[in-house]
């Protein structure tokens, strides 16, 4: 059984033993013979001395003036209780007053049934884009540790979108989000670790959430290697690079392969996340239909050595990494004397980081290998881009409307 909820009143335990304290130091130093000055105790009972005892914690206090005669060892017992009963009710006011400013407190108090986001990045702002469209009164939720993040302002202005300022991982910002009312958490960070690990949390938290927290985890690897977790059982995780590959081989390279008698040399420039999960979706739906494999990437052997542990090449076709800048141009040469040598015209897929990189290398591929079939990656529509490729007969397909039209209809 998780201890939160015993961490939860810890604060409020330790100040009512403190009260306890103070009050009985109070209660017993008068009770031993110590006077006020203000206030004849002589015939006084033990409820009127525990009523003064009492009055030392009302800011302001009562009108009894100082602590007068007695053993001295009392008489320091009251005034330790004169100036420590104010701190307590002080401290307690403060305690009180921050809980009904805490914006997260303010903001969701009384929400039910809204979506909560962790991370103001560029997946949550697609997935709001297209939430708004099918449910646009639907309360959203966005929690972001940054508060000057440049997508915050778009989320509040134009979305009517919530932001609470903190950490989906911390116990303390979760536990105000009203998780049990909510109907749906993404959680959709940078961070692939803090995504699961607040997606576990979350899981305690909010029994009733299972199979409505969606997680997205970039790592292809840590993808799989928890694939036997809790979180993996009870919520969806998902690759948004895997939404991307999944669609552009569908729907262009499949196309491409059945149109050719031959198996087609594929060349993917630039090994990055997208990079590798085009090759994993090409090996879960394509193969066969492709040859040789040509990997071309500034760290391509190292990154071809992580592939190969997870999840692996397969042995069904013959692959050749090449490290290089892909503004290189010997490193095209290298790359072109591996086409030459297959006899075939490639399918050249540009999906580096980098835009401008990828809209350069298709001129040069173009140019070089007139029948390639090339595809150039942009994160964002570009219509420059699209033009250009279109002018040289590439086909520019942008990340963002792949993972839009990715995203299932249950999460909207």
């Amino acid at each position: 059984m998780s201890s939160r909820p015993r961490d939860r009143w810890r604060p409020l335990f330790w100040r009512v033993l403190a009260f306890a304290a103070v009050y009985a130091m109070a209660v017993v130093a008068l009770a031993m013979g110590v006077g006020l000055s203000e206030r004849d105790l002589t015939d006084s009972g033990i409820f009127e001395r525990a009523y003064y005892a009492l009055g030392l914690f009302v800011l302001g206090g009562l009108d009894i003036g100082t602590p007068d005669g007695g053993p001295a060892a009392a008489r320091m017992m009251l005034w330790s209780a004169y100036f420590l009963a104010p701190l307590i009710t002080v401290s307690a006011l403060v305690e009180a007053a921050v809980r009904l400013i805490d914006p997260t407190a303010l903001r969701v108090r009384g929400l039910s049934d809204h979506v909560v986001l962790g991370g103001a990045g560029r997946l949550t702002l697609l997935y709001v884009r297209k939430l708004r469209e099918t449910d646009p009164r639907r309360t959203i939720v966005v929690v972001e540790r940054e508060s000057n993040h440049p997508l915050l302002a778009e989320l509040r202005t134009v979305h009517r979108v919530l932001v609470v300022a903190g950490d989906v991982a911390s116990d303390q910002v979760l536990e105000g989000l009203r998780l049990d009312k909510a109907h749906r958490v993404l959680l959709i960070t940078g961070d692939d670790f803090a995504n699961l690990d607040a997606a576990a949390k979350i899981l305690r938290l909010a029994p009733n959430l299972r199979n409505r927290i969606v997680v997205h985890v970039s790592d292809l690897r840590l993808m799989r290697e928890t694939a036997g977790s809790s979180v993996a059982r009870e919520c969806e995780v998902f690759n948004a690079h895997g939404f991307a590959a999944s669609h552009l081989v569908r729907e262009h390279l499949l196309k491409r392969f059945h149109s050719t008698p031959e198996r087609d040399l594929v060349v993917l420039a630039g090994f990055g996340r997208f990079g590798q999960t085009v090759l994993h979706e090409l090996q879960q739906r394509a193969l066969g239909s492709f040859g040789k494999v040509v990997i071309i990437d500034e760290l391509g052997t190292q990154k071809a050595r992580a592939f190969a542990e997870e999840p692996g090449f397969r042995t069904d076709y013959d692959r050749v990494v090449l490290d290089g800048d892909l503004r290189d141009p010997e490193l095209w040469r290298r790359t072109s004397e591996e086409v030459r040598s297959n006899g075939t015209n490639p399918v050249v897929i540009l999906g580096s980081g980098d835009d401008g990189t990828n809209l350069h290398a298709a001129l040069r591929v173009s140019k070089h290998h007139p029948g390639a079939y090339i595809i150039v990656r942009t994160f964002r529509a570009s219509p420059f881009t699209t033009e250009v490729a279109e002018e040289v007969g590439a086909h520019a397909v942008n990340l963002r409307a792949l993972i839009r039209n990715g995203m299932p209809a249950s999460w909207f």
